[in-house]
């Protein structure tokens, strides 16, 4: 009914409930949402998990990120492989 603002640990909550940042849930949308390009297909919108985990990863430093890039292919040649038969 907008009469009272929700605190901060029930907008996040709601937040993770929608898929939107807490941002977006007090101003509304600016400009556009959050969009990442794939390695074969069209952009995706990403979704608030992703983006607290891409926040997270550039927390890293330089080696740790190299270790996270590591990983990821690792489990990305497993999955092509999986999806081959």
């Amino acid at each position: 009914m907008g009469k009272a603002i929700p605190t901060q640990d029930k907008l996040r909550v709601l937040a993770d409930w929608l898929q939107v940042s807490p941002d977006e849930q007090r101003f509304g949308r600016t400009g556009g949402a959050v969009m990442a390009a794939e390695a074969s297909t069209d952009p995706v919108t990403l979704s608030m998990a992703d983006r607290e985990m891409l926040s997270r990863y550039l927390g890293l430093d330089v080696n740790d990120r190299k270790t996270v890039r590591e990983v990821v292919t690792a489990l990305s040649i497993a999955a092509s492989l999986k999806s081959r038969g």
